[in-house]
């Protein structure tokens, strides 16, 4: 059994929707969280027969019957888990889940809301089907709130409108979490290398771990994190037999893409434009007539918004500022960040290549590099909605459906024209932007980093390659002082772990 390290963000306590790609390992995910209850049922909501469940317009208490009548379980008030998997194929159940959850028509309670989303009723929050009082309690001292019902969760490999609308963090009607492909820590701890493990999770890294922690994350970029390539891999340790895994992966996705295109014309564009993304991964795109296809930007656009509505991939927008609030530039040319680095890797052609290099950064000019770093980037950081103060910004998360994505990632540009400086990526730390670069060479030639600093209000920077670490203290061409914290590339999940010392060190603490 594969350990996922969002296990322990998941609460029995509060409703909550699991987002991902499909193949992500949602439901495996759900599977073994459900170990936490006595009894559990699942309804499949890709069936017609489990959508039934939730075709009448009845109290919500009484579709809760129904599920446990049709499905042949019993409800054993909060030792029960109820999992409604793939929601978005099912409108009739996400009205259902706000109606449970906020208690607004089941008027046998007498239970008055409010008339907002997450509103009071009978002067608690919410309303889990208890006549007269609600079925949900909070605790004072902490504010978690405790069931006396089941608890119901859900899983989604589409983001939808009304999915955005139940999982709004001001609603407070279903907590969101998001689930990426296996991240490198993950990775390992699939493999079962127990002191590789050890040595990596120490701060800072002892340096006689470095060659097989770079060799193995050469490996991980090599065959990327999806759930189903790590088990065939974990099991048999080579890559053979890969291939159909990634075929059926992409059929997946296709699957996936078809539910929410409409018309045969709109279907082949989308194919068409997957299958021409590939070799854009960490890339800035344009999208007006996107790999050479003749169609203009409101075309492809819509394209790559459906792409990011199915989780698989995200558009990065850079800031111009070296400072905070990180304020992505919507007008700016977005640069693609792909769902999974193996993926890119086969569906480009490329896997020979990287299995020969011993420095991604050395192929491609930095491109696989760049994925491989913003893919763990992505799983290892923390929510946005968590960050919001140190980031500054209401909208720096948020996509076409207003909803909050996962954490804020974005790169930074010189916002002067003809210019190609570009930093490659740009996290908030405390109350500072740090510019991190994925790149090799002396840190002299780092001329589009020399030039965020001259402009940023601190001095300090970090680079990501193939090296051991290190820290430096160098000057920009200008003469700036700062100081450069080198890493290897398999610590990018471990940024801010090393941060904090970095910088006690810098100031001379």
């Amino acid at each position: 059994m594969f350990q996922r390290l969002l296990m322990k963000d998941l609460s029995r306590s509060r409703p909550f929707c699991l987002f991902g790609a499909k193949g992500a390992g949602k439901t495996t995910l759900i599977r073994d969280f459900a170990g936490k209850f006595s009894n559990w049922i699942h309804l499949d909501l890709e069936t017609a027969v489990d959508r039934a469940i939730f075709n009448f317009d009845v109290p919500a208490e009484e579709t809760l019957k129904a599920i446990s009548f049709l499905k042949g379980k019993e409800i054993r008030g909060n030792g029960t888990l109820i999992v409604l998997d793939e929601l978005y194929k099912c409108p009739e159940a996400i009205r259902w889940l706000e109606r449970w959850t906020c208690g607004q028509a089941d008027e046998r309670t007498g239970g008055q809301a409010d008339g907002r989303k997450g509103g009071k009723v009978n002067g608690r929050t919410g309303e889990w089907g208890d006549k007269g009082t609600g079925n949900q309690e909070v605790d004072p001292a902490n504010g978690n709130i405790g069931i006396k019902g089941p608890l119901v969760v859900a899983t989604s490999s589409i983001m939808t409108s009304a999915l955005a609308s139940l999982t709004d963090p001001e609603s407070g009607m279903m907590q969101a979490h998001y689930l990426h492909p296996f991240s490198f820590e993950e990775f390992l701890l699939a493999l079962d290398d127990l002191p590789a493990i050890g040595a990596f999770r120490e701060v800072p890294v002892p340096n006689y771990a470095y060659e097989k922690l770079l060799n193995y994350f050469h490996l991980y970029a090599l065959i990327g994190g999806m759930p189903e390539i790590m088990s065939e891999y974990a099991a048999t340790r080579h890559l053979t037999g890969l291939k159909n895994i990634y075929e059926k992966i992409e059929s997946g996705f296709i699957h996936r893409l078809e539910d929410i295109t409409t018309g045969a014309k709109s279907r082949e564009l989308t194919l068409e434009v997957l299958q021409n993304t590939y070799p854009y991964a960490a890339t800035r795109i344009s999208f007006n007539r996107f790999g050479n296809l003749e169609k203009g930007s409101r075309e492809i656009g819509r394209v790559f918004r459906t792409f990011e509505q199915a989780f698989l991939l995200r558009l990065l927008h850079p800031v111009t500022a070296a400072g905070m609030p990180l304020v992505p530039d919507k007008m700016k040319f977005p640069r693609i960040q792909m769902l999974d680095t193996g993926l890119v890797n086969y569906f480009s052609g490329i896997q020979k290549p990287l299995f020969r290099s011993h420095d991604m950064n050395a192929i491609f000019e930095g491109q696989i590099a760049r994925q491989a770093v913003g893919q763990e980037m992505l799983a290892t950081e923390r929510p946005f909605k968590q960050e919001k103060e140190n980031v500054g910004l209401s909208t720096a998360g948020i996509n076409s459906y207003g909803f909050e994505t996962q954490p804020v990632l974005t790169f930074w540009v010189r916002n002067k024209a003809q210019s190609t400086a570009e930093v490659d990526f740009i996290i908030p730390y405390d109350d500072l932007a740090v510019p991190v670069v994925v790149k090799s060479g002396e840190p002299g030639r780092l001329r589009s980093l020399h030039q965020f600093i001259d402009l940023a209000p601190h001095s300090f920077a970090v680079r990501l390659y193939a090296g051991k670490l290190t820290v430096q203290q160098t000057q920009t061409i200008r003469g700036k002082k700062f100081y450069l914290l080198n890493l290897p590339y398999f610590l990018a999940g471990k940024i801010k772990d090393h941060l904090k010392g970095f910088i006690r060190l810098a100031n001379g603490g």
